[in-house]
């Protein structure tokens, strides 16, 4: 493979793994989070075959990542983090009043708190940028 293959690879390896962890944190996560609430609709015994079958996918990733010679590209903890809160903040602002509105009418009152309180989310992720700096 040349180096176009294996980074593509590496990606899509990469966002298997990250898929895989999210459902293992399906899996403890509390039913009542900020944003959702989770049905707690498995039983213990499906728990704890998904968390099998999550193991058994990472094992599945070591032995492509082995066989595939995919190289393990080191990563920024910090530049991940500034990543993480660049795509937080784009996401925030396609959906402040002006956004919004492409989906109907919204009154002034309304498109003013949605406005308010994307901000306050916003200077709190700036204050992340700021230690990761």
């Amino acid at each position: 493979m040349n180096s176009s293959h294996i980074r593509a690879v590496s990606a899509t390896l990469r966002l298997v793994e990250e898929a895989v962890d999210r459902i293992e944190r399906l899996l403890i996560d509390p039913v009542t989070r900020i944003t959702f609430r989770l049905a707690d609709d498995l039983d213990a015994e499906e728990r704890r075959a998904i968390h099998a079958a999550c193991e058994r996918a990472r094992a599945a990733l070591i032995h492509a990542r082995d066989r595939l010679e995919v190289e393990v590209p080191q990563r920024s903890r910090r530049g991940a983090i500034r990543g993480e809160v660049s795509i937080s903040w784009a996401l925030m602002e396609d959906t402040k009043s002006p956004a919004l509105r492409g989906y109907g009418p919204l009154s002034p009152d309304a498109g003013g708190v949605v406005d308010e309180v994307l901000d306050e989310i916003s200077t709190t992720l700036i204050g992340i940028l700021r230690l990761v700096a």
